[in-house]
């Protein structure tokens, strides 16, 4: 069975059992206003690049605003919608680049009950939420390692696709014993082609101190997706072990793009220390590449930074990046940042 097949089995099944309940009397919706403003200084250089200082938007977190809410609908269902956009701290402007949808990080209606979530609209791409969560940086696709290499385009953009998921149908199992199963597909909507879908599993469990996600992706749409480069597949194994004095962190990722040839095996290893009011920040990952038409090569990124917590929504933080193509000199970034949640 495809990929494509098996996200679009499960959302049924879960959107009839959520359905299929009688509607009880409905409660009022609890709205909330939410984001996260992060701005930073420092020189930026990725690897055969000049440097260049900065004062850039979305250091440790790509900024962004949103309004969501839930409502109960009685017997243990609850109806749920966010809408969020991202934002340029550093010029006031929307979107993460010009011209960017206004709600391009998530926007979407769904339900929840006893038989999990399902959801429908512009939803967050599930392997990036993985790669966020077993990394020591988290969503930073300035500082992370493993980020960097896998989403952003200056340090290879091995993934195809963007972070999130235009014409999606989503859905998330309940957690049974630490284990629970996300499934999502991106709809193509191209008219007498029923077949250019974006298709994702991923297996999740989460313990007390051990975590992994295993995922499974077909790309066939969206972002890096040419005639030249018409799919990918992307299969990714990562964890994290807490030891309490550090986390550690190592993960395993390959993409395979047809016709172009392009195949990318990365390996990623990382530790959280904490220390005083915040933590020390330790990643690297390594990705070696091969394409029809080109030699192979390999890139190294390593990131070192502190992370100081100066309240529950606003922390400081420090950050050093190294990065070096087999093929060209290393890259230097230094940064300095503050990041607020509201």
């Amino acid at each position: 069975m495809e990929l494509i097949q098996r996200p679009i089995f499960l959302s049924a099944i879960a959107l009839a059992a959520v359905l299929a309940p009688a509607v009880s009397s409905a409660q009022a919706t609890n709205v909330q206003v939410y984001g996260i403003v992060d701005m930073y200084l420092g020189r930026s250089a990725t690897s055969g690049t000049p440097g260049v200082h900065v004062a850039n938007s979305g250091g440790m977190t790509t900024s962004f605003w949103g309004l969501g809410g839930t409502e109960s609908l009685g017997g243990g269902r609850s109806m749920t919608f966010a809408v969020e956009g991202f934002m340029r701290a550093d010029t006031g402007e929307g979107g993460r680049t010009a011209g960017e949808a206004m709600f391009s990080r998530a926007a979407y209606v769904g339900m929840n009950d006893s038989w999990g979530s399902v959801k429908f609209g512009r939803i967050p791409s599930p392997l990036f939420q993985a790669t966020g969560a077993l990394n020591p940086f988290g969503f930073s696709t300035r500082f992370a390692p493993l980020m960097t290499q896998m989403w952003i385009a200056p340090y290879g953009s091995a993934v195809a696709g963007d972070s999130g998921w235009s014409n999606a149908i989503h859905y998330t199992s309940p957690t049974v014993g630490g284990f629970n199963l996300v499934g999502q597909v991106g709809l193509g909507e191209t008219p007498g082609n029923s077949s250019n879908n974006n298709a994702i599993v991923v297996l999740k469990y989460t313990g007390a101190a051990l975590s992994y996600a295993l995922a499974a992706q077909e790309i066939k749409n969206g972002l890096n997706v040419t005639a030249a480069a018409p799919s990918q597949r992307t299969r990714f194994a990562g964890a994290s072990y807490d030891l309490k004095a550090v986390k550690l962190y190592a993960s395993y990722d390959r993409n395979k793009t047809e016709l172009s040839g392009r195949d990318t095996r990365m390996l990623h290893a990382g530790a959280a220390i904490p220390h005083g009011a915040g933590r020390w920040m330790l990643g690297w990952a390594r990705a070696k590449e091969r394409t029809a038409v080109r030699a192979p090569f390999r890139r190294d990124t390593a990131s070192a930074g502190y992370d100081y917590n100066l309240s529950l929504r606003t922390d400081l933080y420090a950050v050093a990046v190294y990065d070096k193509l087999g093929t060209a000199g290393s890259g230097n970034t230094v940064a300095t940042g503050i990041r607020h949640r509201f």
